[in-house]
């Protein structure tokens, strides 16, 4: 079984890792990566503020465009679908890849594909390949994942989280966010943007409560004027789930129906 030793070896390819490794490369440092996804970037990139900022980003452009009164003369609002607005993330996350790729092949750092496993405090071991690595010092820079509570069934079509809402394969009219916190939050506006009806469920008594007041209020007024309805101090109870739409039951004793529902209540770490 080969074996081969690093001063520091990286768990993890996102912002962390990538910085940890770059930091010890120009230290002298003999560094290899870690990267469990089919390339670089982790889920910042692939999943998170990479492709959620390219998302908002066109529809803020189609907003200013409809909004715009030198187009007015050119029939309706033009309006653009999930998917379309997917497909320029799709290019900002493929740029991004290609940049953090480079950055790695000019500091000469090797990226191993797969998942580690410690063997021992030295060494760890490629889940399902026979290929051990060692190091002196490791750094674990493995990042998070969305949060899933018990009582929902993720494996739903019509049921997303920050993650898998990238994937969805067709543009809905109702959508029913849970968690108004920043994700929650952005996501609410660029659905509201492409047309959607939002209601935004949030656990709290206001909208991301660590900022001023006069922000949150700010904030609140933008998402109201884009269809976004916001519920506070509401609490999730049950789903019910069907073919074509979802219920989501909160304890207050409302019950909502929406085409999707996005929860976004958060991130636990891997």
């Amino acid at each position: 079984m080969q074996k081969e030793h690093f001063d520091i070896i990286v768990i993890g390819s996102g912002p962390a890792g990538e910085a940890a490794a770059m930091n010890a490369k120009k230290k002298g440092r003999t560094v290899a990566v870690m990267c469990d996804l089919e390339s670089v970037g982790g889920s910042c990139t692939h999943y998170g503020t990479i492709p959620s900022k390219a998302l908002r980003h066109s529809v803020k452009e189609v907003m200013q465009f409809n909004a715009n009164p030198m187009f007015r003369d050119l029939g309706d609002a033009r309006k653009l679908s999930f998917q379309q607005v997917s497909k320029h993330a799709d290019r900002v996350v493929y740029e991004q890849v290609q940049m953090r790729t480079d950055f790695y092949d000019r500091n000469h750092i090797p990226i191993y594909k797969g998942r580690a496993s410690f063997l021992d405090k030295n060494t760890i071991k490629l889940v399902g390949k026979r290929k051990k690595l060692s190091a002196t010092n490791f750094v674990i820079a493995t990042g998070s994942s969305p949060y899933h509570p018990p009582g929902v069934d993720f494996s739903h079509d019509r049921v997303f989280d920050s993650d898998t809402i990238l994937n969805m394969g067709y543009s809905p009219r109702k959508v029913t966010v849970m968690g108004a916190g920043v994700i929650g939050c952005e996501y609410a506006s660029i659905f509201g943007g492409l047309g959607c009806k939002v209601e935004l469920i949030n656990p709290a008594s206001g909208l991301l409560t660590f900022l001023d007041t006069e922000i949150a209020d700010a904030l609140s007024y933008h998402l109201r004027n884009l269809g976004v309805r916001s519920r506070h101090n509401e609490e999730f109870e049950k789903m019910k789930y069907s073919d074509d739409h979802i219920v989501t039951y909160l304890k207050s004793g409302k019950k909502i129906r929406s085409d999707i529902v996005l929860w976004a209540n958060g991130r636990s770490g891997n």
